[in-house]
């Protein structure tokens, strides 16, 4: 008996992990992969079980991790690297941008049908593509059979640079009771009465679908996490969507510093690993000297409760007064990990770059939008020289929702270096929402969200001309978006 456990015990022993029951999920081999680690920075294989990272290192060792079930992806030599994490959104209003098709800048039927395919590749399925604008010329051209193949599952209804008609496919004809008609196009006089009354008078507001929209849309460009700095309050649609599994992006979800202050009510203990988080209070300064007191009275009253304070500041007064009530709230309430944010920060002089680090105050930039991806003046590698951590996001839908485009390019000699625009956008922004222990770092324990892009970006000296898309991008161990299985 003791023999044959013994013989057992060296089998067990010999085999590889996937035998003995730790078979991985998802396994990526030949990769470039960045870990945005500094005591291993690069890796070639990655293994995913139950959502967590369990392994990063070597091919030969990853295949140990591949079982029967396991989900083999080889990136052929291509970036992985953490998944985007854009630290400065209005998530609803990139979903809302996908609300109204506007036909009129479209000339021709394949710009319209392309249009057409752009928009089914975000939207849930059943909600409705509306818009206006399309050209005489541009209807007569058009085919009803592509536009229906096109989109099967969501009603459309674009009404014609003549209003008196409209463009409509099946779903929408079938909704309002009519029949189908696989020749026209247009709907006229009382079937267009018809289907006008049964597009939701809500369509703007439906904010479970607007989400959905947007999250699928981040999912494309390989975000995995957003910071929503809208203040709109919408983290239980959010949580309702997660719930219906369908919230493709993990959520740290702003409130108004204003408006909190009128309830002021304590923070939720939340875990780091959740999709959908809080915590997080916005505030706003524009320079006015009249704001200033009732913005140090909430800034430190949000403080003392245990919030996280972010304030939007533009230009050097404005990001001026905002540290000086920073430094007061620290100096009024001891020593915390509160992690002061500024939202923008540009425009801050020399002294107050320092500031920034001494104080510990973390600079949430878009350099795409306000510098238009332009590192060589220094300014975003002196914020990091003094000190500051630097969280980079997109603004969208002000600006491109793409990371790719706000990654610095190349390495100017200015102290901010395309690894550290990289690391701005995933371990950076993971510190500016409490979140550096589960995120921004592909290391074994962390959470698995991971972008791979279709070339090596690091073997490139120019993103722009080298044309990086992303390719696959993963959250939570689970493939959200293959570019080969969406794009037609």
């Amino acid at each position: 008996m003791r023999l044959f456990a013994a013989i057992l015990i060296s089998l067990f022993i010999g085999c590889p992990v996937a035998a003995q029951g730790g078979a991985a999920d998802l396994v990526i081999l030949n990769a470039d992969v960045r870990t945005i680690d500094l005591k291993r920075p690069r890796a070639t294989a990655v293994a995913v079980k139950g959502g967590r990272i369990v392994f990063v290192g070597g091919d030969a060792e990853a295949r140990n991790y591949i079982g029967e079930g396991t989900r083999v992806i080889d990136a052929s030599g291509k970036s992985a690297i953490p998944g985007f994490n854009d630290s400065h959104v209005h998530f609803m209003a990139i979903g809302n941008k996908f609300s109204s098709l506007n036909a009129r800048e479209l000339q021709r039927p394949e710009e319209f049908y392309e249009q057409l395919r752009f928009y089914v590749r975000f939207l849930p399925k059943g909600r409705w593509i509306l818009g206006s604008g399309a050209s005489r010329e541009l209807v007569a051209n058009l085919k009803a059979a592509e536009i229906d193949r096109i989109t099967p599952e969501n009603p459309l209804f674009i009404y014609a640079a003549d209003p008196s008609e409209a463009i409509a496919n099946s779903a929408a004809r079938k909704l309002a009771g009519l029949s189908d008609s696989k020749d026209s196009v247009t709907v006229r006089e009382i079937d267009l009465a018809r289907i006008a009354r049964v597009v939701p008078t809500d369509h703007i507001r439906r904010w479970a679908e607007i989400a959905e929209t947007a999250s699928n849309y981040a999912a494309s460009y390989g975000i995995t996490s957003v910071q929503d700095t809208d203040s709109d309050a919408r983290a239980d649609v959010y949580r309702e969507l997660d719930a219906a599994g369908r919230l493709k992006t993990r959520i740290y979800d702003c409130s108004s510093l204003s408006g909190w202050f009128a309830k002021q009510t304590p923070p939720l203990r939340e875990a780091p690993e959740k999709m959908v988080r809080t915590g997080c209070l916005k505030g706003f300064h524009d320079g006015e000297d009249e704001w200033t007191p009732r913005l140090r009275e909430q800034v430190l009253a949000a403080d003392k409760a245990g919030w996280q304070v972010a304030v939007h500041a533009i230009g050097s007064k404005p990001n001026s007064i905002v540290l000086d009530i920073f430094e007061q709230a620290i100096k009024a309430n001891g020593k915390l990990d509160r992690r002061f944010r500024i939202e923008h920060a540009e425009g801050i002089i020399a002294r107050d770059l320092r500031r920034l680090g001494e104080l510990g105050v973390i600079a949430s930039i878009q350099p795409h939008l306000f510098g238009r991806g332009g590192y060589s003046s220094g300014y975003y590698g002196d914020m990091v020289k003094n000190g500051a951590i630097a969280a980079l996001g997109s603004d969208a839908p002000m600006t491109a929702f793409d990371p790719l485009l706000g990654l610095n390019i190349r390495d100017t000699g200015n102290g901010f270096s395309f690894l550290d625009s990289i690391q701005g956008y995933s371990a950076g922004s993971a510190f500016a929402e409490f979140a550096e222990a589960e995120k921004g770092k592909l290391l074994p324990g962390m959470l698995a969200d991971i972008v791979i892009l279709s070339q090596n970006i690091f073997a490139s000296s120019d993103l722009r001309i080298s044309g990086a898309k992303v390719e696959m991008t993963i959250v939570d161990g689970e493939v959200v978006y293959e570019r080969n299985n969406t794009e037609k």
